[in-house]
């Protein structure tokens, strides 16, 4: 089992940060540890729902202001109180960067949404649904909708839902097929990911309210993993994403108290664990340049002790 010394100092520049820079990226080597550990800070402001938006349901913690548009599958495991649902989502969102959308204090929220064509994720159409982004403006809780997207979306074991089942260690096709009779269709494989599924234990330290996180999965070897450390906000129970820690896909990780223990009791109660194995590249298309990702997710949530 491998043990990491993180700092606490980077946990508290989470609540330091307000501008709309990318999250900065921490390099942290142990002397006993001969591999570099990145971590990356991904909400900056824990009072911001905007952080939150979409990933307790669909797994990307891309920022939608980062990227003008977005094509991602996920294979998603939600583990809560004992209990486990698997999510399927495909999602596309196309949007005009010259339309940008701006908070009334002038922060970037995202771009309009353009929707001009036909998307089908494995030969199914996938449907248009409202994108909308939650923010906070002046304290007070915000909802925009900046458009359409392309959204599949299906809960195993229910009655509702597309009919779109993620293919774990497969392919989904991607095709796009335009409304103007001058445009071309556009069609491509995304890789799919081997399922993951991870296993959290939090042990009680002796100091008072200090404890760490000892993580176990299934091994892989993937060339892109990482595990997302969140928090379930207390009134919403909605998923906040603290911090992307990237480490090997090699089975086992301890997350110590010093990057735990300043977690503000007054906003979470639950502490949420993502493990992600993740496909993702560019494709350059007649519509502008995708980022295309897919992703195996096996997200726990579990009451803070």
């Amino acid at each position: 089992m491998k043990t990491y010394l993180f700092y606490s100092l980077i946990f508290l520049l989470i609540t330091l940060w307000a501008c709309d820079k990318p999250a900065p990226t921490e390099l942290i080597n142990e002397n006993n540890t001969p591999e570099n550990l990145e971590v990356e800070i991904i909400g900056k402001e824990l009072d911001n729902e905007y952080y939150a938006n979409g990933f307790d349901t669909t797994g990307v913690t891309e920022d939608l202001r980062d990227y003008i548009n977005i094509v991602s599958v996920s294979g998603i495991k939600l583990t809560k109180d004992g209990r486990t649902v698997n999510i399927s989502v495909a999602q596309a969102i196309l949007a005009d960067q010259t339309k940008p959308v701006y908070s009334l204090a002038g922060q970037l929220i995202g771009y309009k949404t353009v929707t001009p064509g036909l998307v089908f994720f494995n030969q199914v159409p996938a449907r248009m649904s409202n994108l909308i982004v939650r923010y906070r403006e002046n304290g007070v809780l915000v909802d925009t909708t900046l458009g359409k997207k392309y959204e599949l979306f299906n809960l195993f074991g229910r009655l509702i839902g597309d009919p779109f089942t993620f293919p774990y260690n497969s392919v989904v096709r991607f095709l796009y097929k335009p409304i103007s009779m001058f445009g071309q269709d556009i069609s491509f494989d995304i890789p799919t990911p081997k399922e993951v599924t991870g296993n959290v234990k939090l042990n009680k330290l002796q100091e008072q309210q200090k404890f760490n996180a000892e993580l176990t999965w299934n091994k892989e070897n993937s060339n892109d993993f990482s595990i997302v450390v969140g928090g379930a906000f207390l009134k919403s129970q909605l998923i906040f994403p603290f911090y992307r820690i990237k480490t090997a896909d090699d089975g086992s990780l301890i997350i110590p108290a010093s990057l735990l223990e300043n977690i503000p009791r007054n906003l979470f109660n639950k502490l949420s664990i993502s493990f992600i194995r993740k496909y993702k590249n560019f494709q350059e298309t007649s519509i502008g340049k995708l980022f295309v990702s897919s992703q195996s997710i096996h997200t726990i949530i579990i009451d803070l002790p």
